[in-house]
């Protein structure tokens, strides 16, 4: 079973508190390998950008990237979109990406909104949405801070936090 931990422990702060002010957080990897083959979407590919913070936000639907990151990166745009966001409905563009999280060995493929992430304040490169999630668990503890997903391939207790 893959699982990992994307909330907080108490440190300097408690976890709860980080939780609230940063939200659950994946470290991952973004970028278009042109060579990337989807057999599965447990490949590796060859990313640009390693090591970015992606916030897990299960009020997007989809995944999304950064649009200065989308840009620096030169992913290729293929298409734009109407999307909806607690600013209201823009046109966006959408890139050809691929988002790895090596956390959990997954890679997230396709086409992603560019938003203003970076430009609205947020440190996050990337928002994971609810398409990423479909394939996993997620256990949330607001009083601890504690987040965690895990693969439901073996199915079982959630990972002791």
């Amino acid at each position: 079973m893959r699982s990992t931990s994307c909330g907080f422990s108490d440190g300097e702060s408690p976890g709860r508190d980080l939780l609230v002010h940063v939200g659950p957080t994946l470290i991952v990897d973004i970028g278009f390998d042109p060579d990337f083959v989807p057999a599965s979407s447990y490949g590796v590919p060859a990313l640009a950008m390693k090591g970015v913070q992606a916030l897990v936000d299960t009020g997007a639907t989809q995944s999304c990237i950064d649009s200065d990151l989308a840009m620096a990166l030169g992913l290729p745009v293929v298409d734009q979109a109407r999307i909806a966001g607690a600013s209201g409905e823009k046109t966006v563009n959408m890139h050809l990406a691929q988002i790895y999280v090596p956390s959990l060995n997954h890679t997230v493929y396709g086409s992603f909104a560019a938003v203003d992430l970076a430009a609205g304040g947020q440190s996050h490169s990337a928002l994971i949405g609810r398409t990423f999630l479909r394939d996993f668990r997620m256990m949330y503890d607001g009083q601890t801070g504690e987040v965690t997903i895990w693969d439901d391939s073996e199915p079982e207790q959630p990972p002791m936090l």
